[in-house]
C-alpha cells in the first residue's frame, strides 16, 4: 500500500462517529424540521433562547466513540438551520451567544483527550439567510453577504481550534457562486494537512457517499449512514438498524477501501438514546475481537475474484463469513498457496486442503464462533492475488 502522511490516518481508521446536533435537537423531529414543517425563521430563531445542553459533556461522546472502536469523529459545526456551535464573530446566531458555550472548542479538546482525529462538518447553505434563499441573481448584495459569513466562519474554524484533520462539506451551492476554490486554498494554507470532502462540488481529497456504500473509486472515500432513519434526534423514529446490518456496512466499506462514518443524533440535553448506545457498544465489542481485519487493511485483496468481503495486511487475508455453513466451507478464486487458516476471534486452527484456486476448510465449529460475523484468517505464501472466473465477465472472446 502506498503511504502518505497526510492520508494514512484516514485509510487506517476505517470507522468514525458522525454527530448531528443543533437547535433541531430541541424539536426532536429530525434535522429538517424547519424546512419540512415550513417554520418561519423568525420563530425558529427563538429556539436559541431555549438552547441549554445541561447534560452535554463532550468527553462522554468522545469516550463512547473510542470505546466503540471508532478512530475519528465529525460534528456538525453548522447545519442548514444556520446555527453555529462555536463562538463566531461573523454571526451572533451561535451557541456561545445562546448558552455561553463554545461547543466546538469543547469537542476538539475531547477528541484530543481520547486520541481521536478531528472532523468538522460545515453546511454552506443557511436556511435563515434571506440572501441565500433569494440566490445570487435575485439578490446579488444579499448573496455576497451570505458568502462573506460562510467564508469567515470557515476561516474561524480553521484558525481558532488547532489542527483540524477533516472538513466535511454539506449544502454547497455551485462552487463558482461562493468562491469555493478560493476558500479551499485558504483553508489548506491554514491547515496544510487537512483532508477536504468533495461534497463542495470540486475534486477534493475524499469522495463521499450518503446512506449507501460504493465500489472502490481509487481514492479516499467514506460512506455516512444513520443508525435509524434520521440524522438529528427524532423521538418518533424507532427504526433502528441491527448490529449485524451496521457491521455488514462497515465491512463492505473496508472491503472497497473506504471508511464508515456512522451517525448519532443526541437529544437536546446532550444525552444519546439507549438504543444507539447499545448498537455502538455491541459493534465495539465485535471490533475488540476482530478489529485486526479492519484497521489499516488493504481492500479486496483478491481483486474481487473470491466473491467475499475480504481485506488484507501483507501476506495475511481476512474473510468475514457473511453466511456461516457449519463445519465445512469453501473459498475460491485464491491465487496463492494458503499456508494456514484460523478463526480470528478464537485463534483456532482450521484444517484446509487446496485444489488450484479452491480452498476447502473442514473442522470448523458447527455453530458460528461469532454469531455476528466469524472471520477467517488466511496466511498466504505471498501478496494476495486473485484468479478470476470466466462467468464473472472476465473472459476474453
Amino acid at each position: 500500500m502506498n503511504t502518505n502522511k497526510k492520508t494514512d490516518w484516514f485509510r487506517q481508521a476505517r470507522y468514525g462517529m458522525f454527530i448531528h446536533y443543533g437547535l433541531y435537537s430541541l424539536l426532536g423531529r429530525h434535522v429538517w424540521a424547519m424546512c419540512l414543517e415550513r417554520i418561519p425563521f423568525e420563530g425558529y430563531r427563538k429556539l436559541a433562547g431555549r438552547f441549554n445542553p445541561e447534560k452535554l459533556n463532550m468527553n462522554d461522546w468522545a469516550k463512547l466513540a473510542r470505546d466503540s472502536g471508532m478512530r475519528y469523529m465529525c460534528l456538525t459545526t453548522r447545519h442548514q438551520e444556520g446555527f453555529a456551535l462555536f463562538d463566531s464573530r461573523a454571526s451572533d446566531f451561535n451557541s456561545a451567544r445562546a448558552c455561553g458555550r463554545d461547543l466546538i472548542k469543547e469537542y476538539v479538546e475531547a477528541c484530543r483527550r481520547h486520541n481521536l482525529r478531528i472532523g468538522l462538518y460545515y453546511s454552506v447553505a443557511d436556511g435563515g439567510d434571506e440572501g441565500f434563499l433569494a440566490g445570487p441573481k435575485k439578490d446579488p448584495a444579499g448573496w455576497k453577504k451570505f458568502v462573506s459569513v460562510a467564508q469567515e466562519q470557515l476561516v474561524e474554524l480553521m484558525t481558532n481550534y488547532g489542527k483540524v484533520d477533516y472538513l466535511f462539506y454539506d449544502g454547497c451551492p455551485p462552487p463558482e457562486t461562493w468562491g469555493c476554490r478560493e476558500i479551499n486554498k485558504e483553508i489548506r494554507r491554514l491547515q496544510p494537512e487537512i483532508l477536504i470532502s468533495d461534497r463542495c462540488g470540486l475534486e477534493e481529497d475524499v469522495k463521499s457517499a450518503e446512506q449507501h456504500t460504493i465500489g472502490d473509486p481509487g481514492k479516499l472515500w467514506e460512506s455516512c449512514m444513520t443508525l435509524n432513519q434520521s440524522w438529528g434526534y427524532n423521538y418518533g423514529d424507532s427504526d433502528w438498524k441491527s448490529v449485524r446490518k451496521v457491521l455488514r456496512d462497515l465491512l463492505s466499506c473496508a472491503h472497497n477501501g473506504g471508511n464508515f462514518l456512522l451517525n448519532v443524533g443526541p437529544r437536546a440535553d446532550g444525552t444519546i438514546q439507549k438504543e444507539a448506545l447499545g448498537i455502538l457498544r455491541e459493534v465495539g465489542a465485535w471490533l475488540e475481537k476482530n478489529g485486526e481485519a479492519l484497521y489499516g487493511t488493504e481492500p479486496h485483496p483478491f481483486d474481487y475474484a473470491d466473491q467475499k468481503l475480504s481485506t488484507a495486511k501483507g501476506n495475511v487475508a481476512y474473510i468475514p463469513l457473511h453466511f456461516y455453513h457449519g463445519s465445512e466451507t469453501t473459498v475460491a478464486g485464491i491465487g496463492n498457496r494458503v499456508k494456514s487458516v484460523s478463526i480470528l476471534c478464537t485463534g483456532q486452527k482450521i484444517e484446509h486442503r487446496q485444489d488450484g484456486n479452491r480452498v476447502f476448510m473442514t473442522g470448523l465449529p458447527k455453530k458460528p464462533p461469532d454469531p455476528l460475523f466469524t472471520v477467517l484468517k488466511l496466511e498466504l505464501d505471498g501478496k494476495p492475488k486473485g484468479i478470476p472466473h470466466p462467468l464473472m465477465g472476465t473472459a476474453k472472446y
